[in-house]
């Protein structure tokens, strides 16, 4: 049995574990390999929107419950 067939063992733990031990890795048919190939050469990669640390609808969820907690202790105490 080689590396190869159960990945590299660069960390020295791992490369202390008998063979016994390691997992095999998953060997996929070929026409599985070939989409997967094919899908990593069409990824086109997708920036990320920018997020912003308070959006408006946050606001506006907040206030909406501000309010309701306001009205319900009002008419509780009233």
């Amino acid at each position: 049995m080689s590396t190869a067939t159960f990945g590299t063992a660069n960390h020295p733990f791992r490369a202390t574990l008998p063979l016994r031990v390691l997992r095999r890795l998953p060997v996929h048919e070929p026409e599985v390999r070939e989409r997967m190939a094919a899908a990593r050469q069409e990824a086109v990669p997708v920036e990320a929107p920018r997020k912003r640390w308070i959006a408006a609808q946050d606001v506006k969820d907040f206030l909406l419950a501000y309010i309701a907690c306001f009205l319900a202790v009002s008419a509780w105490i009233g």
